[in-house]
């Protein structure tokens, strides 16, 4: 059980760092539009946010809602995302998704947990972004590097101590109500976690949580 006094201060750390620091210029931030969200993520999958950014806009113009792409043909498709590498297994699993949104959710995207995950492509972390940012839902997103620091700032451990559920729970513990709250503390730890909270080297003393952090209290004593 988190301490409520420490849970709070994260929360507004985290918040105040974000507001500074986030990388708010991502186009897929600043749209609450769950088919974006939902390209968005499918598209960076395995992809640097750099190659991504160049590419968003472009398909989205093109196919700029499920029906569109779903009566694409791949080859169609296939031009618009080449330079991500995969092309072809992502333009087949990319129709795939629209044509099963189109025929079963009448073209909307679901904003449904267990409904997303069933999607081609979609996992719990794109599934979580969806809710968060595009249906307003107040659900953490927890990728390898959230673990990481939630891992390091609540247990003072590196992964794999914590089990999946102790680190999922955590995150759900902390995640504001409010769903606009949610959406800002949500993408702070993200980006937190990748730009400070690294795998080596992480950049401790400037951590805006460092002061509630479990592993930073234990390895300043010892380097």
């Amino acid at each position: 059980m988190i301490d409520l006094g420490v849970a709070e201060l994260f929360r507004r750390r985290v918040a105040e760092w974000y507001s500074t620091h986030g990388a708010h210029s991502l186009p897929w931030r600043s749209t609450s539009n769950p088919w974006h969200i939902l390209v968005a993520g499918v598209l960076l999958r395995n992809t640097r946010v750099e190659q991504v950014a160049k590419v968003y806009q472009r398909f989205l113009e093109r196919f700029p809602d499920p029906r569109t792409l779903a009566s694409a043909s791949v080859d169609e498709i296939r031009g618009v995302i080449r330079s991500l590498g995969m092309q072809n297994r992502r333009a087949t699993e990319l129709k795939k998704l629209a044509e099963i949104i189109a025929e079963r959710f009448r073209g909307s995207v679901p904003c449904n947990q267990k409904l997303l995950v069933e999607l081609p492509g979609v996992g719990d972390y794109i599934a979580s972004e969806v809710l968060l940012a595009g249906c307003g839902q107040p659900k953490p997103i927890v990728d390898r590097n959230v673990v990481r620091l939630l891992s390091r700032v609540f247990m003072g451990v590196d992964p794999p101590g914590p089990s999946a559920r102790d680190v999922w729970r955590i995150a759900e513990s902390l995640t504001p109500r409010r769903s606009e709250d949610a959406r800002v503390f949500s993408y702070g730890v993200l980006d937190l976690a990748r730009a400070v909270c690294r795998v080596r080297k992480p950049l401790c003393v400037r951590c805006p949580v460092n002061t509630v952090c479990s592993y930073y209290s234990r390895v300043r004593h010892i380097v």
